[in-house]
This record gives C-alpha cells, structure tokens and sequence, in this order.
C-alpha cells in the first residue's frame, strides 16, 4: 500500500501545487485547510483526475487538531508531510501568529513523528523573513523558546504582527534543527523551506500593505517572484531519495535576494 501524504494549507498558493505534484505520483493524500469550501472544491478536481483524497478541514492551532489529523490518517502509513499552512502579518495579532505559525506546527510535528513510515520526510515552510532579524537578543529569546525554556523572551519582542511572523519563521527554523536527531533515530528527515517572495494570494496583499516589501521584491537577482509549484517543486524533491541526506536545515528559495543582502 503507497504512503500516504498530507498536506496542510492545501487549498493556498503553495500547498495547492504540492498536492498536485503528489497526486501524480499516484500517493494516497489527506489535504487540510481552514476554508473547507475550498479545500472541498480542490479534492473534487483531483479525485477527478484519479487522485485518492482525504480531506481535513479544521484550525490547525485548535489543541484537538492533531487528534483529528491522527484519526483521519487511520491506520494508513505516513510518507510525507508538507507544512505550508500558516498566517502573514496582515492576517492575525502577533501572538495568534506565533500560536499557529510555530506552537501549532511543533504539535503536528510531535503527534506525527511516530506514524511515518522509514525514510519519510517531514518538510516545513519557514520564510526569508527568518534571516532578517537584527537583534541578537532576539535571536537568543528564539533559540529559548525552541530549547523548551520559555516564551516569555518572544512574548517581549513580539509587538506587532510583522515582528511576530518573523520570529514564528525563525523558531520554525530552530524546530527542524532540534527535531532532526529524534527523526533521524527512526530513519527520517525534517527540512525547512524558506520562500523568498512567492506570486500567491497571501503575498499579494502582503504587498500591499508593505511598501519596503515592494521595494525588496525589486532587487530579487532573478527579476521576478517566484511561482508557488517552486515551492512546491522543492518539497517533492525533499521527500525523494535524491535528498536521502538532507535533514535539519533550511533551504531557501528565494531568487538569490538573501545572498544580495549578504544575508544567505
């Protein structure tokens, strides 16, 4: 029986092409997302396609969501997870992007680890926002969070949904670095995804809120935004034997924009 992959933010501008990449590999899916609308409309093309679609609606920080997610997948082995679900600073206050963007993907990660099968990967999506943190205190307060000794140091910096967003990203990042001996110790892997700036929905009205965000799209090396199959290109080829040895770190996909900003 073929392994089965989930996938999260499935109806969005990356998780959507993950799902397709995988539903042509002939993988068993189980797709989640907020909007069930949409993440029914979605299933619906694909099983159209031939694809074999579970789906999950539901909030992924609500504390019985990985529970849900568990009994949904069944008795079904688990090959892949794909992350992409999460909120931008023009979505939430702070602290409700923390909850979703980090203390609900250490959950998931948590409750999900005993039921891959061997040699599956667990693939995150960080952001380049990650890298942009001036503060070392900051930086420091990110690496307590991460090593279980408090979240009172990011409650601090935490002020306001960009800042918020940001340091969720970089503890995503710290996440997949703590969590890759426990997944390693069971013949898996866990990676990080960091997009630069990706032509989706949620970037879009990033841009318009953010002029410095325009202004940094436009010294991309590459002259243009990504694509969300990049992403998700990235993701399918993380979950294959061609990436058997890379576990723990991050990947950016960016177009070169953190290596222009000396920050790669």
């Amino acid at each position: 029986m073929s392994a089965t992959v989930i996938v999260t933010g499935a109806a969005g501008g990356m998780g959507r092409p993950v799902a397709a990449r995988f539903a042509a590999q002939d993988r068993p899916l189980l797709l989640c997302d907020v909007n069930a609308e949409r993440l029914e409309d979605m299933a619906a093309e694909l099983r159209e396609g031939g694809a074999r679609v579970s789906t999950l609606a539901g909030d992924i920080a609500a504390p019985e969501f990985p529970g849900q997610l568990l009994d949904s997948l069944g008795d079904a082995p688990l090959f892949a997870l794909i992350h992409t679900a999460g909120l931008s600073p023009t979505m939430a206050e702070a602290q409700r992007i923390l909850e979703v963007n980090y203390f609900a993907t250490e959950r998931l990660v948590a409750a999900l680890l005993p039921r891959f099968e061997e040699g599956g990967c667990a693939v995150l999506v960080s952001s380049m926002s990650a890298y942009l943190i001036p503060d070392p205190a900051m930086i420091a307060a990110v690496g307590d969070l991460v090593a279980g000794k408090g979240r009172d140091g990011i409650d601090r910096f935490a002020t306001d949904p960009g800042m918020g967003y940001t340091l969720s990203k970089r503890a995503v990042i710290g996440l997949v670095g703590r969590e890759a001996a426990a997944f390693g110790a069971r013949g898996l892997r866990i990676v990080s995804i960091a997009p630069g700036f990706i032509d989706t929905e949620m970037s879009r009205a990033e841009a318009k809120a953010s002029e410095q965000m325009v202004r940094m799209m436009g010294m991309t090396p590459l002259g243009r935004q990504g694509t969300g199959d990049e992403i998700a290109s990235v993701a399918e080829f993380l979950c294959s034997p061609g990436a058997s040895y890379v576990s723990g770190c991050d990947i950016k996909v960016d177009g070169g924009i953190l290596g222009r900003l000396a920050l790669g």
